[in-house]
């Protein structure tokens, strides 16, 4: 079995993402989008963090992690893109407080043999899984990421089939 460590990794930090986008638009879902630019396969694994909404100030909230146990681990192809939807319990399904960490095959200096991520809540265009706007509040292009240790316990769990993780 593996040992739990500590390892170097990337971070949102905590972010909230509002109920509202662009009036009366709502917050639908959040993107996560790597991009490869390698040429050989690289590998990410992440934990997504959520905390639901409408708990009163000075009242401790219970948090979320995704998965319960373990880390999402995704490959990226080389000169390729992938993208990962990610949607919470509340509604709507992007509402809460959120934060992102990833490890592996990244770090926060965009290189040629590096991963670069971007995480994006917003509103969904038709059916989806691409956002008709944005929330500039809630989108973190990979420049704004933050360097983070973190202590890695339970095994990689590959993003199910069709990128879609429900929190």
């Amino acid at each position: 079995m593996g040992c739990d460590k500590i390892v170097k990794a990337i971070t949102t930090g905590v972010f909230h993402v509002p109920v509202d986008n662009q009036a009366p638009d709502s917050n639908d879902m959040i993107n996560i989008y790597f991009k490869n630019p390698s040429s050989k396969t690289l590998k990410a694994n992440f934990v997504v963090e959520f905390s639901a909404p409408g708990v009163p100030a000075g009242v401790q909230n219970p948090e979320i992690s995704s998965p319960a146990f373990g880390n999402w681990t995704v490959n990226v192809l080389p000169q390729h893109t992938l993208l990962i939807v990610v949607t919470g319990p509340s509604s709507p399904p992007a509402f809460g407080t959120w934060r992102f960490t990833f490890w592996g095959d990244i770090d926060r200096n965009e290189k040629k043999n590096k991963l670069s991520v971007e995480v994006i809540a917003g509103r969904i265009f038709g059916s989806g899984p691409d956002l008709a706007f944005n929330n500039a509040g809630a989108t973190f292009p990979h420049a704004l990421f933050v360097d983070a240790e973190i202590e890695k316990t339970g095994p990689s769990i590959p993003v199910p089939p069709g990128g879609i993780i429900s929190v």
